[in-house]
């Protein structure tokens, strides 16, 4: 919350690394420039800002390549980090250029909340089916 705060008020900047290569999203870049500019003294709402990019971007390309490898149109968008309001913003708009319906939670929280209730759904299936 802290760091979506930081980066509203930050003025455009570069997204910093998150490739996605092998399968596999690489924090080391996305950290190793932050870790950078700290040191360097760049400020915090432009590294929190360039961080909340870089994430987007890595995750639409994690997203658009694995949608392309298994023929899907789709994506879902929960669980707490998406409650991050600034990061799923972000993402969405880079999701609309690669042609992907993206569906979010709207009555049920993203986090805990929404765990519960889809656990409080399979309680009640498996005692209408009997199963214990």
């Amino acid at each position: 919350m802290w760091l979506e705060h930081l980066a509203r008020s930050a003025p455009p900047v570069k997204p910093y690394p998150f490739p996605f290569e092998g399968g596999q999203l690489d924090f080391r870049p996305l950290l190793r420039f932050m870790v950078r500019d700290r040191l360097c003294g760049r400020e915090p709402r432009e590294i929190a800002r360039a961080f909340h990019q870089g994430v987007a971007v890595g995750l639409r390309d994690a997203l658009a390549e694995i949608c392309r490898a298994h023929g899907v149109d789709t994506v879902v968008l929960s669980g707490g980090v998406f409650q991050n309001e600034l990061l799923m913003e972000d993402l969405r708009l880079l999701l609309a250029n690669e042609a992907l319906q993206v569906r979010t939670n709207h009555a049920v929280p993203p986090n805990d909340g929404g765990i519960s209730l889809g656990q409080a759904a399979m309680a009640a299936i498996f005692e209408a089916r009997g199963i214990q």
